[in-house]
């Protein structure tokens, strides 16, 4: 075994060390145990797969496009609490990581255009950790058991039989037997609680989730780490049907002319109905409708983009400007729905959606006045990632606390102070100083129990679980 093999091993089980020390609070706070050591934990995991692609000549300047935003995202773990977007890191995180990791390999990155069938090959790239883990075990083993090939098997066989046993003896046989002889239950009773005593603390299971950890660490490097090469298939640039798709557009867009024409007094509205339900059916419909069409029009801008005699190429323009409208009267509509009841997580990532949609609108538009074909999918998902990095690292739940408490004080404001009592610790200064003035009083909700909970759950936490806003507003 190759030195730099070994210190690759050892590397992936100090992670796993780290994760069951540092982390193992995750299992019973939730993102709350995430702080200093999540970040500190993500850097050093994330290090070795950079290191790894600087090592094989592969890192390029323009790397630093989704490394950078990548960074921020980790560092988010160490500024704020907030939980909402914690998890969505969880989720987002390894998904961009592996993607972007892996385009990284290839020789011919910069050139690569992204389409469905990368994708696929991408997604099949990352799922490819669970054919590994297989040869991560025998690499572990033959770390632990450094003995010649021959002395090695059967050592693994003497073990393998050793669990084998005790796992049936201890699950089918013993307990078989126990319920047949009242007697033989009483001698064995002894052992089996002995290895129930074992099995049930909490060091066992660290050492088991250690143990799984580290093979699951050295599955996804060797995995994603591999040479990676993707030629584009040559039927992906053949043109489309100008006729078919030009119609189908052209439809579409009429469509979306009459829609916007027939509710312009609906959809550009000033004000918003009092009723919450009403106002709440009328804007969620418009934005779930911005969602879909959103989906819809960019799948339809990618069939047809650069594949049709340029007459379709101008009705794509048209449609996609349309589209754009459609968005406009959206987001107006989440704006006034803002400004009557404020924001909340959901309010404030669906106006975020509305100025991604509307950033990559623009983008679209720009594209089919250009000659050379542009990258679309890889545009779309970078830009998705660079604007979650510069949300992560936001402060947002204190811009939310802030806005509605500026919001509450604007004439026939129907934001309920109270219900920001969703918020994290991240806004705890914020609500003590505007309790000491007075602010939140008047709705009926007792803000010094919100208070007490915040303390309690920052006190409660392990020096190295806090974060920034937990040190600094102490």
């Amino acid at each position: 075994m190759e030195k730099s093999f070994r210190l690759k091993l050892l590397y992936c089980a100090g992670l796993a060390l780290f994760w069951v020390v540092f982390l193992w609070n995750f299992w019973s706070k939730g993102v709350y145990a995430l702080g200093m050591n999540a970040f500190i934990f993500l850097s050093l995991f994330f290090w070795l797969f950079l290191l790894e692609l600087y090592k094989n000549g592969r890192y390029a300047k323009n790397d630093l496009a989704w490394i950078i935003p990548t960074v921020l995202i980790v560092a988010s773990f160490s500024l704020y609490d907030n939980p909402f977007l914690k998890i969505v890191n969880l989720l987002v995180l390894p998904v961009m990581f592996v993607l972007f990791y892996s385009n990284a390999l290839l020789a011919e990155k910069k050139t690569t255009y992204w389409n469905a069938d990368f994708i696929i090959k991408l997604t099949g790239r990352a799922l490819s950790i669970l054919g590994e883990i297989h040869n991560s075990i025998k690499a572990y083993g033959a770390l632990i058991i450094p003995a010649s090939k021959t002395n090695k098997h059967i050592i693994m066989r003497i073990v393998a039989g050793m669990v084998l046993f005790l796992a049936s003896a201890l699950i089918v046989f013993i307990p078989l037997l126990s319920s047949a002889d009242a007697v033989f239950s009483q001698k064995v009773e002894v052992i089996t609680i002995w290895f129930e005593n074992i099995f049930s603390t909490p060091l066992v299971y660290r050492i088991g989730v250690f143990i799984i950890l580290s093979v699951v660490f050295f599955s996804a490097f060797t995995a994603w780490s591999k040479p990676f090469d993707h030629h584009e298939k040559e039927e992906n640039n053949k043109q489309v049907d100008s006729i078919i798709v030009g119609i189908v557009l052209g439809g579409i867009l009429c469509v979306y002319l009459f829609f916007l024409w027939i509710q312009v007094n609906r959809l550009w509205i000033g004000a918003l109905p009092f009723d919450f339900k009403e106002t709440e059916q009328l804007v969620k419909s418009g934005f779930w409708q911005l969602l879909a069409l959103s989906l819809i029009n960019i799948f339809i801008y990618f069939f047809a983009y650069k594949k049709t005699v340029p007459f379709v190429q101008k009705i794509l323009i048209a449609f996609t400007i349309a589209s754009l409208l459609l968005l406009a009267s959206a987001g107006h509509r989440m704006g006034l729905y803002v400004i009557y009841y404020g924001f909340s997580y959901e309010k404030f990532f669906a106006s975020y959606t509305v100025l991604y949609c509307a950033i990559l609108y623009l983008w679209l538009i720009a594209q089919l006045f250009q000659n050379q074909r542009s990258n679309i999918v890889k545009f779309l998902i970078m830009l998705f990632l660079w604007m979650f990095a510069v949300v992560s690292i936001f402060p947002i739940e204190q811009f939310i606390f802030r806005t509605n408490m500026a919001l509450h004080n604007l004439k026939d404001s129907r934001i309920i102070l109270s219900e920001m009592r969703m918020l994290s610790p991240d806004v705890l200064p914020l609500v003590k100083k505007n309790k000491e003035k007075m602010l939140l009083e008047g709705e009926g909700y007792d803000w010094n129990k919100w208070i007490e909970d915040q303390e309690k759950l920052i006190s409660e936490k392990v020096w190295y679980e806090r974060n920034v806003m937990n040190i600094a507003f102490q």
